[in-house]
């Protein structure tokens, strides 16, 4: 019987299935930018993914061992290394995010931040104006508001190549989708990172979680309804 142990904490899983959820309604309440409720819906969808962002940066400092930044951010010789265990066929198997996903991570993380900084800044001198439009120079409104409608579709090539390698480690035989529904992966005694992630506390970190949210709340308020 496989043994496996449990890495991803419940609102890290939540954060990340909320992802593809609200960038979809993004998308479409920004499609129907004629109609006002939409972009009330727009704004307010705007506000849920800024403060999951907020609560993923303060978790990746104070969270659980997998969700931590300290844990999954290195540099080119780890990138390279792993690289090279893919292409000898023979994968070094990480608890939590191997090299190359810690990247990904932080590519992900920087482009939404990215998206979210250019739609406080947004303003379409009709239905909508951002937060933050009214403190910036007309032409820093004018760059921000133009690349907040064209950055999406970088996003979309990212989401793209984050699709491709969840089928390619599929073929590998890593259930990255499962891991990632369940919390759990198979227990790798040789996995690099194992003594970084091992022991795994057994009760969540209900304090320093509520201590995340309050930070998020207050950041969120701040922005948009001070």
């Amino acid at each position: 019987m496989e043994t496996s142990v449990k890495v991803w904490d419940w609102s890290l899983r939540v954060f990340h299935w909320s992802l593809p959820v609200l960038l979809f309604l993004l998308w479409f309440s920004a499609t129907q930018s004629e109609n006002f409720d939409a972009i009330e819906h727009h704004m307010l969808l705007a506000q849920i993914l800024l403060g999951l962002m907020i609560y993923r940066i303060i978790w990746g400092f104070i969270g659980t061992p997998a969700a931590r930044f300290s844990r999954f951010i290195t540099g080119p010789r780890s990138w390279r290394g792993y690289a090279m265990s893919i292409i000898r066929r023979q994968p070094l198997a990480y608890m939590g995010h191997n090299p190359l996903g810690g990247l990904m991570v932080l590519v992900l993380l920087g482009a939404l931040s990215f998206q979210l900084l250019t739609g406080l800044f947004t303003d379409d001198d009709i239905l909508f104006s951002g937060p933050l439009a009214s403190t910036a120079s007309q032409d820093t409104v004018s760059w921000m508001s133009s690349w907040h409608r064209r950055f999406f579709d970088w996003i979309l090539i990212l989401i793209g190549v984050h699709l491709l390698a969840i089928v390619f480690y599929k073929l590998l035989g890593e259930g990255l989708v499962k891991a990632m529904f369940t919390g759990r992966k198979p227990l790798h005694d040789s996995a690099p990172d194992l003594h970084k992630l091992l022991p795994v506390p057994t009760t969540f970190p209900w304090i320093r979680f509520c201590i995340a949210v309050a930070i998020t709340a207050a950041c969120v308020g701040i922005l948009f309804y001070r």
